[in-house]
């Protein structure tokens, strides 16, 4: 399994081409591998296979899974990296949500229930010159300077400027001076409230 909560090529901005918009009931049926997956895992400790899916589960899609207790997020995970499968993506970082995010305590058998996952499939990084660039409600935000970086995914951020320091703070990044932004569009998939 891989080790990084979050992996990302030093020079994503170049090699990330994908720009796609996925049909609702992919967005389901990836839902439903998550959830798979994360049930397995805290069950058995075992990983599961992305069988018998869509086509594009075996196409290169970057993705981040996030896992929602009402308001609050309980785990996050994902890759704007293009070397593993959409399912490969979803069932790794949904793992990684769940049980590895050391941000957060590890999600129980028992709390699953009230979980609810949201998928976010990012688009290609543009750079802006400045935080004004940068809507918090429909974009997301990468904070990089040398080789740190954050990410705060859209709407995880009321204010482009507490994204700012969400982002700051996701990277490491204590000084300001000689950061470089990217915003980025995404499609967004929320399991409905149970």
């Amino acid at each position: 399994m891989k080790s990084k909560l979050c992996c990302i090529k030093k020079d994503f901005v170049v090699l990330f081409s994908v720009n796609l918009i996925l049909p609702g009931f992919i967005g389901n049926t990836a839902i439903s591998l998550c959830r798979k997956a994360v049930e397995k895992y805290l069950t058995s400790g075992e990983t599961i296979e992305g069988k018998n899916l869509p086509d594009v589960f075996g196409e290169k899609i970057p993705v981040f899974v996030s896992l929602k207790k009402g308001n609050q997020t309980r785990g996050c995970a994902g890759t704007f990296s293009l070397e593993d499968t959409f399912a490969e993506n979803l069932i790794h970082f949904s793992i990684i949500a769940a049980a590895h995010d050391t941000r957060y305590r590890p999600i129980s058998q028992q709390e699953l229930k009230d979980i609810r996952i949201q998928i976010t499939i990012p688009q290609q990084p543009v750079e802006i010159p400045s935080i004004e660039f940068y809507n918090p409600e429909t974009e997301g935000l990468i904070v990089k300077k040398q080789d740190k970086l954050g990410i705060v995914l859209p709407k995880e951020a009321k204010t482009s400027n507490y994204a700012l320091r969400i982002g700051l703070r996701n990277a490491g990044i204590e000084d300001k001076e000689g950061i470089k932004l990217f915003k980025f569009k995404a499609q967004i998939f929320l399991e409905e409230k149970k």
